[in-house]
């Protein structure tokens, strides 16, 4: 499976659209912390977006417990395995 780079890049095009911002760079630290505008309903619709694309689906508690990109990076790898 992809490394955890190549997965950054290919989501980075979600966050763009879902914050309508072409600027936008996420790193693995991004967060709702450090990004405006990520409020829960933009969480629901960068989640859609990744399980659609990954052809992959979250529980409602893996969702919960992500803190940061990063973490969606990680959850991706593990449910791509």
């Amino acid at each position: 499976m992809k490394n955890k780079e190549e997965i950054l890049k290919k989501i980075s095009p979600i966050f763009i659209k879902v914050f309508k911002n072409k600027k936008l760079r996420i790193k693995f630290n991004s967060s709702a912390k450090n990004i405006k505008n990520w409020d829960s309903l933009a969480h629901i619709n960068i989640i859609l977006n990744i399980e659609r694309m990954f052809k992959i689906k979250f529980k409602v508690s893996e969702i919960a417990e992500l803190k940061n990109v990063g973490e969606m990076v990680d959850l991706i790898l593990k449910k791509k395995k």
